[in-house]
């Protein structure tokens, strides 16, 4: 059965997994993006809307006909950190306008809690502080959506990498044991399976 899936960010390292996932599966998926050219390939399966996650208009038009919705948005520009929230935003408010339910979503590991203190790790002294800015906009990300009422999923990798997939350690509201990198790869196929 071909599923339409609206993707958010699928010129990016990750979304680019995600995308070509669903492709390969024979699924139709429409891609809201800022910059066509960025798209490393043609497909009859991908319905292209160039736009930006920050017009909520855009993003309702993109999901239109679609059934499940998956975001790899990433921070380009470190100073408007807060894109990624009022992208997410806009994505809860038009699947509500839209009645529709599925949302699975890449943040990333600082908004786990550690084992051991059951801190956030964002929190923790030997947080890079280059990464709270990002780490803050995915506790957004996060409250928001715990916030909705959409059925969703919010992926949380610690540092991300090219290199081929492989397996991937998962756990619930933590950071895996030994979980120290992921491949855009493997998490990418991982956000299409959920």
């Amino acid at each position: 059965m071909v599923v339409k899936i609206a993707l958010f960010g699928a010129t990016g390292r990750t979304g680019q997994h995600i995308l070509q996932a669903a492709l390969a599966d024979g699924h139709q998926v429409h891609v809201l993006v800022r910059s066509p050219s960025k798209l490393a390939l043609s497909n009859q399966a991908v319905v292209v809307f160039v736009g930006d996650a920050l017009d909520v208009e855009m993003v309702e038009y993109a999901m239109r006909e679609c059934e499940v919705v998956a975001s790899a948005l990433g921070l380009t520009d470190p100073f408007q950190p807060e894109a990624l929230s009022q992208g997410t935003a806009n994505m809860i408010t038009a699947m509500e306008s839209l009645g529709l339910q599925r949302l699975v979503a890449v943040a990333g590991a600082g908004i786990l809690r550690d084992r051991k203190t059951g801190r956030l790790r964002l929190e923790s002294p030997t947080f890079n502080p280059a990464y709270l800015p990002y780490a803050r906009e995915h506790l957004r990300m996060l409250e928001l959506l715990t916030h909705s009422h959409l059925d969703w999923t919010l992926v949380c990798p610690p540092a991300m990498r090219a290199a081929p997939a492989a397996p991937l350690r998962v756990a619930v509201n933590v950071l895996p044991e030994g979980g120290r990198s992921a491949s855009y790869a493997a998490v990418g196929a991982f956000v299409y399976r959920l």
